[in-house]
């Protein structure tokens, strides 16, 4: 769906490039065999090691195991959402977490490949948007609305007719300044550009429409980030869907700071925004599966980019 150009923002589609550079695995949960407590598996099996930033976990309320879809026997992770709740609606309305793998939290990364698995049913009405997991590092205030030089998150969103995105919480100290770079994209005729969008209050759009979900599959993930190793110097965030390179944005500074590092898996899905507009129309659920973090790293082939 998106036009494909090549300077120093770069968003594509393509096939996985054979340029791999295979690292290890530091953090793996692909599902489990049979039905067990949810908090005994996020304690085990997703190292969450305290509640902040923790909501809508457990069977009364919206994330639990259940039985994969399209594969009876193998337990995965479910997120129940109730008609008309959004983030701020209370109870069913999604479920939050934050893990930490000690194999990650040991060492001080700055590329990390996040990959998963997200299943959306036939009852999922897509609506205005709503979040889904991606890599955080920092303090675990970048989300919300909450802008700080103190942290990052990439998580990823769906949106209307299913289209996504990465929503990326990453410093505002931009080149030459926040509003100059975002108004190269909002004021652009170049097209791959208009797939970035910004507000001073909120996360950064990147790869609006650039690819879409669709329902009663497993789509496959694949998220690698790269923290700018000194203040003003670049990073990147790129994202593959289901074996496709669809956003490879290179032109960012993710951090302002060079104190934090990148700390794990933010788990993280609602419907939302903050206001009853961007309610779930219906009740419904998500799936999850095949975990993993990795030291991996995936660069396109030229033959692979247009422009």
């Amino acid at each position: 769906m998106a036009l494909l150009t090549h300077t120093w923002l770069v968003l594509w589609i393509a096939t996985l490039s054979t340029q791999q550079i295979s690292g290890a695995t530091l953090w793996s949960w692909n599902h489990e065999s049979q039905n067990k407590d949810i908090n005994v598996v996020l304690r085990d099996g997703f190292h969450m090691t305290d509640t902040q930033g923790k909501f809508g976990i457990g069977a009364d309320d919206s994330l639990t195991l259940a039985e994969d879809p399209q594969n009876p026997g193998q337990w995965v992770l479910r997120v129940f959402y109730a008609h008309g709740s959004y983030s701020q609606s209370g109870k069913h309305r999604g479920a939050q977490f934050y893990g930490t793998p000690s194999a990650v939290t040991s060492h001080s990364y700055t590329t990390l490949t996040l990959e998963y698995e997200v299943y959306f049913p036939s009852s999922f009405g897509w609506n205005k948007g709503g979040k889904l997991p991606g890599l955080w590092g920092g303090t675990r205030d970048c989300s919300g609305g909450r802008i700080q030089d103190t942290c990052f998150s990439t998580r990823l969103m769906w949106r209307a007719l299913g289209d996504g995105e990465v929503y990326a919480y990453v410093s505002h100290t931009q080149n030459p300044s926040f509003d100059t770079w975002c108004a190269k994209y909002d004021h652009t005729s170049t097209p791959a550009y208009m797939h970035v969008h910004c507000t001073a209050d909120s996360g950064i759009e990147m790869g609006k429409g650039a690819f879409r979900f669709q329902h009663n599959r497993w789509h496959h993930i694949r998220q690698e980030v790269h923290l700018n190793a000194q203040p003003g110097q670049k990073g990147y965030i790129r994202l593959w869907v289901d074996g496709h390179a669809e956003i490879h944005v290179t032109d960012v500074i993710m951090r302002a700071n060079t104190h934090f590092d990148i700390d794990g898996l933010f788990f993280s899905t609602f419907f939302g925004g903050h206001d009853s507009s961007w309610a779930s129309p219906s009740d419904t659920y998500t799936y999850y599966r095949n975990f993993k973090i990795t030291t991996d790293t995936l660069n396109p082939s030229q033959n692979e980019l247009v422009g």
